[in-house]
């Protein structure tokens, strides 16, 4: 799994706003406070607005607002608005005239496919209210364990 710049920023954008008082930001304020570029930022809440997370409000006091409660916004969502995954399970067995695969009955694809399964359970139960820090440089979340 990699968690590119994209998910990094969208996630920060996200708590930005949730952290603001009035719970609104515009793309420049967003820009500026997390030190990205606006055309990039603006990318970036595009994005999210388009898959659910985001609302825009026109007029002169307008911006970006949150679309759901931080409690009802998970991380898998944030990544899957993106246009990522969690994990992404790649498989070049097939593609060479040697060897041939057979997917359904590929053992090794099962396990990549139960780990993704497991991770993206863990992302779902990581909340962006469980990521807001009461205090500056703490975060309050930890991954749910095994039983």
């Amino acid at each position: 799994m990699v968690v590119t710049t994209l998910e990094g920023y969208a996630l920060k954008a996200l708590i930005y706003i949730a952290m603001k008082e009035d719970k609104r930001a515009s793309i420049k304020e967003i820009s500026v406070n997390n030190r990205v570029s606006f055309p990039y930022m603006l990318r970036i809440c595009s994005q999210l607005r388009k898959n659910g997370l985001l609302k825009s409000i026109r007029g002169r006091t307008g911006g970006y607002v949150l679309a759901k409660d931080p409690s009802k916004i998970s991380l898998y969502e944030i990544i899957y608005a993106m246009g990522r995954e969690t994990i992404e399970i790649k498989c070049d067995y097939g593609k060479k005239k040697t060897v041939h695969c057979f997917p359904k009955d590929c053992i090794s694809m099962n396990a990549w496919k139960k780990i993704k399964k497991s991770v993206d359970e863990q992302f779902k139960n990581i909340k962006l209210s469980d990521l807001i820090p009461e205090k500056k440089g703490e975060v309050k979340w930890q991954f749910n364990k095994h039983k």
